[in-house]
């Protein structure tokens, strides 16, 4: 199918148009990887759905333009418009885009340092605050509950010492009692008095005979004429 000049002309200014939109939608995935810091895997992926949507746009623009058939000025006029737009057009946006972004990162990183920053750092205190008193609380909690422990057992015990003590219980002595306990006391005094005068006398008389044999065998002794 044979075109006149006038509608090729049309086809070119098509093609022309789609070739300006894919530049503006391609400047959309720039400003993107600008402002959320994409890394490698993201931007493949953003540029494979860009391939992708870019083919489909020129199949559609052939086929309404043309009926199907691909004529070489319409992928020209599709290319030369991207590559216009991007060298041109495309560079002052992305310097606004990129003045724009990083007026708002200073906002963010502004409203950040005053609102969020404070607030976790009173919520982390917070927290150490209720670390250290719950810590507090379950020793406080222990202590009182060993002590209540040990008062049990000792209330217990001075339990079982009371019994003990009652059924020891001093109980006063009758008089007839205590006169004979006294009176056999004296005799046992008198006993072993006794018991220890004897034992005096009898060393006594042994130290005696001791000195009289030592001064029989000095006058033996004394007797004695020596030739």
């Amino acid at each position: 199918m044979e075109l006149s000049m006038t509608e090729q002309g049309i086809v070119f200014l098509f093609s022309c148009a789609v070739g300006l939109l894919l530049g503006a939608f391609y400047d959309i995935f720039r400003i993107i990887r600008i402002a959320f810091n994409s890394r490698k895997l993201s931007i493949f992926f953003q540029d494979f759905i860009f391939c992708i949507l870019s083919a489909l746009a020129v199949i559609l623009l052939v086929f309404y333009t043309n009926s199907g058939t691909v004529r070489w000025f319409s992928l020209l006029g599709c290319f030369l418009c991207f590559y216009i737009y991007h060298v041109t057009v495309g560079k002052i946006i992305m310097f606004m885009a990129k003045k724009i972004i990083d007026f708002i990162r200073r906002i963010l990183n502004f409203v950040k340092s005053v609102t969020v920053v404070p607030a976790v750092r009173l919520i982390l205190s917070m927290i150490k605050l209720l670390k250290k008193f719950a810590r507090f609380a379950y020793g406080r909690f222990k202590a009182a509950r060993e002590y209540n422990y040990y008062k049990k057992k000792m209330s217990a015990a001075k339990r079982e010492a009371s019994r003990g003590f009652n059924l020891y219980k001093y109980k006063k002595v009758p008089p007839a009692i205590k006169k004979s306990a006294e009176a056999e006391l004296k005799e046992q005094a008198k006993i072993i008095k006794s018991q220890e005068i004897t034992r005096v006398k009898t060393h006594a008389y042994k130290n005696s005979a001791k000195k009289d044999q030592s001064l029989g065998s000095l006058k033996e002794l004394s007797s004695i004429k020596f030739k």
